[in-house]
């Protein structure tokens, strides 16, 4: 059964937040974006915006580096601390995915009560489905039920295929990034001690969707009924099967199609803090090269909430993201643990390490399930009702000149993870960079990424430190999409950051 995702939302939706509550409100749904990509694995991998030597003094880099970093001593590195924030937003390929929903909406709804069916459609023809005209007419052009029959069954096909188009392609999400990183100790029994903290926060609507079994030889029964009505009757409720319902008016032949399943929206949300104390240091030292090991114990403050509508009930989808803000979410406290190994060597080093070793899993709160009667919606419900941080292994590895100013450098998440919003994600990155001693001459960096799992998206980043300390990268998608007809890029993300000493 597919699943299909709005996860945050639109370039108008972002406007009409801004629209209708001011700056205030954008700045508290941005915050609600947060990431930690030590923790979670989002649209693009934070390291690919530092070289190897600023991200092994971040939160995000292998627990086993700080000492490295800090034993080496670089001139162009400093090795007191890194604060980053950033924001980006990614897309779906699918163009004003808010309305297709609304209007899948008004399709699941059968008509109000005291509705003539004046307002519903008039029955479309195969050769031209937006003619304005009667049943009368349809039989005159179209004598066999065979032929209303395969109306109705594009119609059906019609509603599968857009839902299964936004299964593929209807998401878009906004995030912001921060955290922050500080060397305690450069000599605690001989390693070095690291406190990073970052916080998340993010908001997805998943789409559940039932699928449609249409039984033809049983509509085809039930649709000759139709000439049996006059005039003088009340409006008819055809069943066409499984839940699909023609309301037919014989005063004005119109007709108005509906489907009547447990298909929803689950609109879920997250807020997790996050705080480390890494220690790391050298074990192993030879004229070959160095040896480093490190381990990090994580603490993590994790806020769930979720609701649910049936997509029959939805009068405007953009009001889901409000109504979310409202919801009570239920915290958990949990603890893990992240190690590293890193071998360092005079142009060269290799690196591994593990995140999420205990795989701590934390419960969505419940809610009531009984007005849903499929079973296999029940099982998704269920799917959706817990996230577990999966641990994952990522390999690294970088080559340099003397003195470490020019490097190149891969990273290779070894296995794709769910975040809370059940998204996989797989990161391949590659990066080069020029490291400058000097104050005024800017260092910089160019890089590859591409999500392996999930969206397949890839990125080209770039970026720049200035005067040492100031970190600014950009990164964007080589992919595009068209939005309210205009062409833009699937994804772009900025971010800012400091590195100091002290």
């Amino acid at each position: 059964m597919p699943l299909f995702s709005l996860k945050l939302l639109k370039s108008d939706f972002l406007k009409a937040v801004a629209k209708h509550n001011g700056l205030a409100t954008v700045i508290t749904f941005l915050s609600l974006s947060a990431l930690s990509n030590s923790a979670w694995a989002d649209i693009q991998p934070r390291s690919a915006s530092q070289n190897y030597s600023q991200k092994s003094l971040s939160n995000a880099g292998n627990p086993a580096a700080a000492a490295l970093i800090v034993a080496r001593k670089d001139p162009h590195v400093m090795t007191g601390g890194s604060f980053e924030i950033g924001g980006g937003v990614e897309y779906g390929n699918l163009d004003e995915l808010f309305g297709k929903i609304d209007e899948l909406s008004l399709l699941f709804n059968p008509p109000s009560e005291g509705d003539d069916g004046a307002g519903s459609e008039a029955p479309p023809s195969l050769e031209n489905p937006d003619k304005d005209y009667l049943w009368e007419d349809l039989f005159v052009e179209y004598p066999e039920l065979e032929d209303r029959l395969e109306i109705i069954k594009t119609k059906v096909v019609t509603t599968a295929s857009l839902l299964a188009l936004i299964t593929a392609e209807g998401y878009g999400k906004a995030e912001l990034t921060s955290e922050a990183s500080f060397v305690l100790h450069e000599d605690f029994f001989g390693g070095t001690l690291l406190f990073g903290m970052a916080y998340k926060g993010n908001s997805e609507a998943v789409g559940i969707f039932e699928e449609i079994t249409f039984d033809s030889d049983y509509a085809k029964a039930q649709l000759k009924t139709i000439p049996d009505f006059d005039e003088n009757d009340p409006i008819q409720e055809i069943d066409l099967s499984d839940g699909i319902s023609l309301f037919y008016n014989p005063a004005n032949k119109r007709v108005k199609m509906s489907v009547d399943n447990d298909s929803l929206l689950l609109v879920k949300a997250t807020k997790i803090a996050q705080f480390s104390l890494s220690y790391s240091r050298n074990v192993i030292q030879s004229d070959a090269g160095d040896l480093y090991l490190g381990v990090k114990p994580i603490f993590y403050r994790v806020g769930l909430t979720h609701t649910s509508t049936r997509i029959g009930e939805i009068t405007d989808t953009e009001d889901l993201f409000e109504d979310i803000k409202d919801a009570d979410f239920i915290y958990q406290n949990g603890f893990d643990v992240d190690l590293g190994i890193v071998w360092a060597a005079d142009h060269y080093q290799v690196g591994a390490s593990v995140n999420s070793l205990f795989e701590h899993t934390y419960e969505f709160p419940d809610f009531d399930r009984r007005s849903f009667t499929s079973l296999k919606i029940l099982s998704q419900l269920n799917d959706q009702s817990s996230y577990t941080m999966e641990r994952q292994l990522k390999l690294e590895a970088g080559i340099f000149t003397d003195q470490r100013h020019w490097s190149l450098n891969l990273e290779l998440d070894a296995n794709a993870v769910e975040d809370p919003m059940h998204d996989d994600y797989q990161w391949f990155t590659l990066t080069g960079g020029y490291a400058a001693d000097s104050w005024w001459l800017p260092s910089a960096r160019l890089g590859f990424s591409r999500n392996l799992a999930g969206s397949k998206l890839a990125y080209v980043n770039a970026g720049v430190t200035v005067m040492k300390f100031i970190n600014i990268d950009v990164a964007t998608t080589l992919d595009t999409v068209t939005l309210d007809g205009s062409e833009m890029l699937r994804g772009a993300n900025i971010r800012l950051g400091v590195q100091f000493d002290y």
